[in-house]
């Protein structure tokens, strides 16, 4: 068809999982060496997760052809099978030789582990890859965790390969398959392609059909990233359907506008046209223009708003800090005071201090401040609370000093100061309470101890940085590795500011920020 038109040996884009044609980006590349990884010795289960059409089916076939002449592998395309069925199928694989009629469960269980001694003692691994995982029913998976029992002081006998959807990642949060899931010793998520990894993968696509030329333009691969989202799949269906267009209007090359009717044809209603004045770049330029007129117009009546002044009596506020007990007079006033009246000064405090004026003679007034009882009142009780502020601070810091020797006794008697509420006694020893928990001595290692993320206080959810976890790689003897934000980190290591990793379980991780230890999920995104 027009193969022919554009020199093409091939279609270069078909749907199907040729590993031929399959394009090592860093994604995939990383992908592939996960499960070869997981290969090893000490492999139990490994977990391969990513979006509809990402490419896990095309990793599969490669990691297949890729295989040592030792291994023996087994695929299962189709999961949506029952336990009994599920080992049926592993014997058929497998090639093991069992009864059609009347097996049960212990027969075939019986049949695969003498399966897989014999393959031990031969030297030869042996491999069950299964496609779709996320379809696999809860009781299935136990009995594939049952399977993987059989094993010797340094591996298992069977090697395991869940590929799936990220659903399957849900689906392995479940209590009852926690077992399972500590079991996982390496996982890894596939994300989609980037704009430049697009345009790469569309030009070695047409490079293995032998194409001479470049058929797309610049401008028509950067919109089939921003139609298609970086999935391998969907750029495959718009990129044929381009080529049949471009054959159909006689055009050498694929432009923008022949992308955009092609995407309309292949994707359906999963593609939707976008104008220019739903895009998301005109939504926020005209939310900063909102923004702007409404900063502006509070700025204008803000410097037009008049001030109204009452006449009263007039008003003095003072700081506590310069109460004063005794008479203050100001000379040589060039202000005459005609029928002064009685002025109130109200303090910050709030009793106020009485102020009398009585005598103005030879254009000198002379104000006699005379502060009132309520004031000496206020005075006397300032100097106590701030005597016994310093009290509960002596106290505070020979507990700091006594808890940061752990030789010194830690038991601590308390005693009621004056002014000091039976409330705010008990809220401290609380707190004195909970810090020798703290240096006791003994430390919780129990991660179910530690809350999620989600729980923690929101000056921690808001401190946390932008965390991406694409690859978790658990090991017992503490060596794991997780790969975030597109860098490799290992226990201890520091992956943003005052923010640590500080363990790699099974299933989560554990961090540190700021002092405060939370779990996140693997492979999770915050």
């Amino acid at each position: 068809m027009y193969t022919a038109y554009f020199g093409l040996k091939e279609k270069p884009f078909s749907i199907a999982p040729d590993p031929q044609y399959l394009f090592m980006s860093d994604r995939h590349r990383e992908a592939l060496a996960h499960l070869t990884y997981g290969l090893g010795d000490a492999g139990g289960f490994v977990l391969l997760t990513g979006e509809v059409g990402t490419g896990k089916t095309t990793v599969s076939r490669c990691l297949m052809e890729r295989l040592p002449d030792n291994t023996q592998a087994a695929c299962i395309l189709n999961p949506t099978l029952s336990s009994h069925e599920l080992l049926a199928t592993l014997c058929d694989e497998l090639k093991i030789r069992y009864r059609k009629t009347g097996a049960t469960l212990k027969t075939l269980t019986d049949k695969i582990q003498e399966k897989l001694l014999n393959n031990h003692k031969e030297n030869i691994n042996t491999l069950l890859i299964i496609d779709e995982a996320q379809h696999l029913q809860p009781e299935v998976l136990e009995q594939l965790r049952l399977l993987t029992n059989l094993e010797t002081n340094t591996k298992k006998l069977l090697q395991v390969i869940l590929i799936g959807q990220p659903e399957l990642q849900v689906l392995l949060k479940r209590r009852d398959l926690r077992q399972l899931a500590q079991r996982i010793t390496a996982r890894y998520h596939l994300l989609p392609l980037n704009q430049q990894e697009v345009a790469q993968y569309i030009k070695h696509r047409l490079s293995i059909a032998e194409g001479v030329r470049s058929l797309f333009s610049i401008q028509a691969m950067n919109t089939i990233h921003s139609i298609c989202g970086g999935i391998p799949r969907l750029i495959n269906l718009v990129c044929e359907r381009s080529l049949i267009n471009a054959y159909s209007s006689n055009v050498a090359t694929v432009n923008k506008s022949i992308v955009l009717l092609s995407a309309q044809e292949a994707l359906g209603d999963d593609y939707e046209v976008t104008y220019w004045w739903q895009s998301r770049v005109f939504k926020i330029a005209l939310l900063c223009i909102a923004i702007a007129c409404i900063s502006v117009g509070a700025y204008y009546i803000g410097s037009k708003q008049v001030v109204f002044v009452t006449a009263t009596e007039p008003t003095i506020n003072i700081d506590k800090e310069v109460l004063v007990d005794k008479t203050t007079v100001i000379e040589n006033s060039k202000t005459t005071l005609d029928n002064a009246p009685q002025v109130i000064i109200e303090p910050n405090a709030e009793d106020p201090i009485e102020i009398s004026t009585t005598t103005i003679e030879n254009s000198q007034s002379e104000i006699i401040a005379k502060p009132s009882n309520k004031t000496e009142d206020v005075k006397n009780t300032l100097t106590k609370v701030s005597h016994q502020q310093k009290t509960v601070e002596n106290k505070v810091i020979h507990k700091d000093v006594v808890l940061a020797d752990k030789s010194v006794d830690k038991n601590i008697e308390f005693e009621a100061v004056e002014g000091v509420s039976e409330e705010l006694l008990n809220r401290f020893k609380a707190v004195v309470d909970s810090n020798e928990d703290d240096f006791d001595g003994s430390e919780n290692s129990a991660s179910d101890n530690i809350d999620p993320l989600e729980k923690m206080p929101l000056w921690v959810q808001n401190g946390v940085p932008t965390l991406k976890f694409t690859m978790h790689i658990y090991a017992s003897d503490g060596k794991g590795w997780v790969k975030v934000n597109d860098r490799d980190r290992y226990e201890g290591d520091s992956i943003a500011r005052e923010l640590i990793l500080v363990n790699i379980l099974p299933q989560k991780v554990v961090l540190n920020f700021r002092g405060e230890k939370f779990t996140m999920p693997a492979l999770s995104s915050w």
